[in-house]
């Protein structure tokens, strides 16, 4: 999807980040290091399906990642339709970054830029709280997987 930088900086600009984080637009040479976290949490398509997890955040909007010096420290890919609702299917935070506010800011940033849109997502039992306590209310859900 298409995204303005203008736009996208001026969302930004309103965010308090944490001090020395900066959120940007993912780019190809990220991949590693979303491979890298995705791995610590136990995550494994991005390693194990390289080719198809690449491709997959290169037709995502928004794809975001959190940095300090360089090195990628979160992330999220989400998916929408600009209008009714947006679906994030990965958000991760290095558990060093954990409880600094570096997840709350990407969800932030996808609000901002989407403002009347319904955000959707999933949760585990570790990050329910963290979701809970941004506001966001529980709700049924069912996956399945083909490979």
């Amino acid at each position: 999807m298409e995204h303005s930088d203008r736009h996208f900086s001026a969302a930004l600009a309103r965010i308090a980040l944490p001090p020395d984080v900066a959120i940007r637009p993912w780019a190809e040479g990220d991949f590693p290091a979303i491979q890298t976290l995705s791995d610590a949490e136990g995550w494994p398509t991005p390693r194990i399906r390289p080719d198809e997890a690449r491709e997959a955040w290169r037709q995502s909007w928004p794809a975001l990642v959190a940095t300090t010096n360089a090195d990628v420290i979160a992330f999220l890919r989400a998916l929408t339709d600009g209008q009714v609702t947006m679906f994030i299917p990965e958000l991760l935070v290095a558990p060093d970054w954990q409880g600094k506010g570096v997840g709350r800011c990407l969800l932030e940033a996808c609000h901002i830029l989407y403002p009347y849109v319904r955000i959707e997502l999933f949760a585990t039992e570790s990050s329910a709280s963290f979701y809970e306590a941004s506001g966001f209310r529980p709700f049924r859900g069912y996956r399945k997987s083909y490979r």
